[in-house]
């Protein structure tokens, strides 16, 4: 273990970037397939339940030992509406995931950078120049392709995981505004106390109790969920948006060949189609917003212009 942390260390920093974040999204398509097998033993909000108070569970030693102190927060209206929202598009998520074949559930979560720059401009007020809002019309575009509304094929599934993509892009936003004074830990601990206390009703009004076998993936689920995100916010922590980024998107070839495995699943060419649109669209977002996050530092750094000596 030791000699591959010290053979990771010693690469490039967006190599390590990549590396975390492929390894991090075979995490999450694990964390899917064992949501999918749960559904068929119980509701999804059961499994959402069953994933936050699990997630108190893991983290009770650290509030025990006084790492994080959740009840000393000054900003717990805060924490209540963006647990609020992250709750809400985690039990759509697994809804469209119990709903829809892996892949395409993959493939329509890739929609959420899409409406990130909406509720950066809508709610924010956020100046959204031409160039993102051409490619995030452009990335709409390839979510019709995909969800093909009209069609025979267009399934109640494909609007919920829709749902949960602009529900995880509001949740960043309120993620983001807690994040100025609170720790990621503190962010996680309260996610975890309120998600279990807002789940606990709907979860016991439609409670199945599952066997040996699902009692193991609840416990996968929520395990694969916290490393998935570790690995995540390691990913982008080691190497640059811009370049660590695209990586993201070998999810849906893992996603692919998994529901072909497990399902015999075998996304339509139009869920090819739509999602290489949506995830053009969101690469383009993500490196024109690195270019100006670089202008914005090199205008920070240069001297102001000399006053002229009368």
């Amino acid at each position: 273990m030791k000699l591959a942390a010290a053979w990771l260390r010693g690469l490039p920093p967006n190599v390590q970037g990549a590396l975390w974040l492929v390894s991090g999204g075979f995490i999450f398509t694990t964390n899917g397939v064992m949501i999918r097998l749960l559904s068929e033993q119980i509701p999804p909000v059961e499994t959402a339940f069953f994933r936050s108070i699990l997630s108190v569970v893991m983290l009770l030693p650290l509030m025990l030992m006084g790492r994080v102190k959740p009840w000393k927060s000054t900003r717990i209206q805060g924490h209540f509406w963006r647990t609020f929202m992250g709750t809400c598009s985690m039990v759509l998520g697994f809804y469209a995931i119990s709903m829809l074949p892996l892949a395409d559930a993959t493939a329509l979560a890739f929609s959420q950078p899409l409406f990130s720059v909406v509720v950066a401009a809508v709610i924010v007020g956020e100046k959204v120049r031409w160039r993102r809002w051409g490619a995030t019309i452009v990335g709409f575009a390839g979510v019709l392709v995909m969800v093909r509304p009209g069609a025979e094929t267009l399934q109640p599934g494909a609007l919920i995981a829709l749902a949960n993509a602009a529900a995880v892009a509001l949740s960043i936003l309120l993620v983001k505004r807690l994040s100025d004074s609170e720790t990621p830990l503190m962010i996680l601990t309260q996610f975890a106390i309120f998600s279990t206390v807002l789940l606990a009703v709907p979860a016991i009004w439609v409670w199945q109790w599952p066997n040996a076998w699902g009692w193991v993936l609840a416990v996968g689920v929520s395990l694969s969920a916290t490393v998935g995100q570790y690995f995540w916010v390691q990913a982008f922590k080691s190497g640059e948006m811009s370049a660590v980024a695209p990586f993201e998107y070998l999810r849906l070839p893992f996603a692919v060949f998994v529901g072909w495995l497990l399902w015999g699943e075998m996304p339509v060419v139009w869920t090819y189609v739509g999602a290489a649109i949506v995830i053009a669209s969101a690469l383009y977002i993500a490196h024109r917003e690195a270019q100006l996050a670089r202008q914005r530092r090199r205008a920070e750094l240069e001297p102001p212009p000399a006053t002229p000596v009368p």
